[in-house]
C-alpha cells in the first residue's frame, strides 16, 4: 500500500465514518483511525493541544468527522463542548497538516448547511450570503474558520455542509422510527419548515468522489437535489411504513422537549441545493426522498 492511498478519518466509529471507512477499504485505501480526545499516537486532543504529527505525514488525504454531538439538550457547558470540540479540535488538525513535510493532498472537514442560518426564504446554493446568527450558525462559522491553515498552507480543503443523513442504523431518523411505525408520526410545529437531507450511501459516494476531484474545494453542499417540508418528510415516511402520519406535535411542544437544540434543528426552515456537485457531474443514486427512505429502511 503505497502513501498515496493512505486515509486519515476522524470520527470513525460514528454513523458516517462507519459507513466511509468500509467504503474507502473496498475502494483499495488504507483508512488510518484518528482518534479525537487522546494525548498518544494516533490521536488529538483539543484540550490539551496534543497532536500526533507522525502520523499524519504522508496520508494522501486527511477526512475530518469528529466533533461533539448536537443531539442533546443545550446547557451552556454542552453549548462550550460543542463549541470548542468543533473550533478548537478542527483547528488543531488543520495547523499540523499546514506544518507536516508531507502535506496532504485533501482536506475534507464536515460542516452544516446552518452556516446559511436558520430560516431562509430562498433556495440556497453555495454562493449564497452566510449568517452567523443563532447558536449553529455561529458553530458552523467557528467551524469552518478553523480550516484555514490548511487552505493557506497548499492543501485543497472542502467543507462539507450536510444536514438530515437518513439511516436506520442511526442519526435523526433512527429517532423517529419508532414513533412513525407505531402510527404515532405527524408533522412537528406545523410541518411547512422546509429541510434537506442526504441518503447515507449518497453522502458516502459524494466524499469519495471529492477526493480525486481536484476542481472541488471550499464549501459543498452534501444534500440532496429534492428539498421537502417537514410535512412532506412525515407523509412520504407515513406511506413507506404504511402508516398514519397526521398526529402534529406544535412547536411549544418541541420548545418543552428539546429546547434550543429542537427550535434551530427541527423547526429551521432552510432548502439548500447541491449545486457545486451536480454542475460538477456528481450523480446521486437517491435524489428523491422516497427512494431515500425504502433505502435506509429496507422497505
Amino acid at each position: 500500500m503505497t502513501a498515496r492511498r493512505r486515509i486519515i478519518l476522524t470520527g470513525a466509529t460514528g454513523l458516517i465514518g462507519s459507513a466511509l471507512s468500509r467504503r474507502l477499504t473496498e475502494l483499495g485505501y488504507e483508512v488510518i483511525p484518528f482518534r479525537s480526545r487522546h494525548d498518544g499516537s494516533g490521536g488529538f486532543n483539543h484540550l490539551t493541544g496534543q497532536i500526533d504529527r507522525a502520523a499524519l505525514e504522508g496520508a494522501y488525504a486527511v477526512i475530518h468527522l469528529a466533533g461533539e454531538s448536537i443531539a442533546q439538550r443545550w446547557s451552556d457547558a454542552a453549548k462550550e463542548r460543542i463549541m470548542a470540540s468543533r473550533r478548537d479540535g478542527t483547528r488543531l488538525l488543520a495547523d499540523a497538516l499546514a506544518h507536516l513535510s508531507h502535506k496532504p493532498t485533501v482536506f475534507i472537514s464536515m460542516s452544516g448547511v446552518n452556516r446559511y442560518g436558520l430560516h431562509r426564504t430562498e433556495t440556497l446554493d453555495e454562493s449564497s450570503a452566510v449568517s452567523a446568527a443563532g447558536f449553529l450558525p455561529a458553530v458552523t462559522e467557528a467551524w469552518e474558520n478553523a480550516t484555514q491553515a490548511a487552505s493557506e498552507g497548499g492543501i485543497r480543503t472542502v467543507l462539507l455542509r450536510t444536514s438530515l443523513v437518513l439511516s436506520s442504523n442511526g442519526g435523526g431518523l433512527q429517532k423517529m422510527l419508532p414513533a412513525f411505525r407505531l402510527g404515532l408520526g405527524g408533522p412537528i410545529g406545523g410541518g411547512q419548515q422546509r429541510m434537506s437531507w442526504i441518503g447515507l450511501p449518497d453522502l458516502i459516494e459524494l466524499i469519495v468522489w471529492c477526493l480525486d476531484n481536484q476542481a472541488i474545494r471550499g464549501p459543498i453542499n452534501a444534500v440532496a437535489p429534492q428539498t421537502v417540508t417537514q410535512a412532506e418528510f412525515a407523509r412520504t415516511l407515513g406511506a413507506i411504513l404504511r402508516r398514519p402520519s397526521f398526529l402534529p406535535m406544535p412547536a411549544w411542544a418541541l420548545s418543552i422537549l428539546f429546547g434550543q437544540m429542537g427550535r434551530e434543528t427541527i423547526l429551521s426552515d432552510l432548502a439548500a441545493r447541491p449545486a457545486a456537485a451536480l454542475d460538477g457531474g456528481f450523480r446521486f443514486t437517491k435524489p428523491d426522498l422516497a427512494s431515500a427512505l425504502r433505502q435506509a429502511i429496507g422497505e
